[in-house]
Parts: structure tokens; C-alpha cells; sequence
């Protein structure tokens, strides 16, 4: 999986940074959880606080156009970003512990 960074764009008062980037990869369509970490190593930040906005695959090519928020805190992304999409990043281990405790 390449990873090639098009546009970063500073959010100061969000307290993170857009990425728009290339991903071209083998196979099937890399999984959240796997972009997101590679990101993470690629600008150097905690996988914990970068969320994957958005997928675009490229019909017929292994290409996607990938939308990435990267925050400064982890308070900051709970705060701001959907509670659904963050359930997304969550391991499915963790989100049926949660379900079990609320039941």
C-alpha cells in the first residue's frame, strides 16, 4: 500500500489537519483501521487520534482518493467528529463490550 499526500490543509480552531491523499494498493480496498495506521506513520501521529473521513475507489483500478482528519488530542476528535464514524475505528471486540455493558 503507497500513500501519496496531495493536500494538507491546517483546521486551527478544530485543533487538526486534513489530508487528502492517493492510496494505490493490491487487491482489495484496505480497511480503515490499515490506512489509518499507515498515515499515522507516514505524518507521525498517534493512530488514536487520525480518523478516515472518506474512501473513494477508483472503479477498475487498485487506486482510492482517501479524506483523513488528524487531531491534536484525543478530547478534540471525541468532540468533534459523528459518533457513528468513530465507531468505525473502533475494534468490533471493543464495540460489543460496550453493547454487553449497556445491556
Amino acid at each position: 500500500m503507497d500513500i501519496t499526500i496531495t493536500k494538507e490543509r491546517e483546521m486551527p480552531l478544530l485543533s487538526r489537519k486534513r489530508y487528502t491523499m492517493e492510496l494505490a494498493f493490491k487487491g482489495s480496498t484496505p480497511s480503515r483501521k490499515k490506512i489509518r495506521d499507515s498515515l499515522a506513520t507516514k505524518v507521525k501521529a498517534d493512530p488514536e487520534v487520525v480518523i478516515v473521513k472518506h474512501v473513494y475507489n477508483r472503479f477498475g483500478s487498485e487506486k482510492a482518493k482517501v479524506i483523513a482528519n488528524v487531531y491534536t488530542n484525543k478530547e478534540d476528535m471525541l468532540k468533534y467528529e459523528d459518533k457513528k464514524l468513530l465507531e468505525k475505528h473502533t475494534e468490533k471486540k471493543e464495540a460489543e463490550k460496550k453493547e454487553e455493558a449497556k445491556a
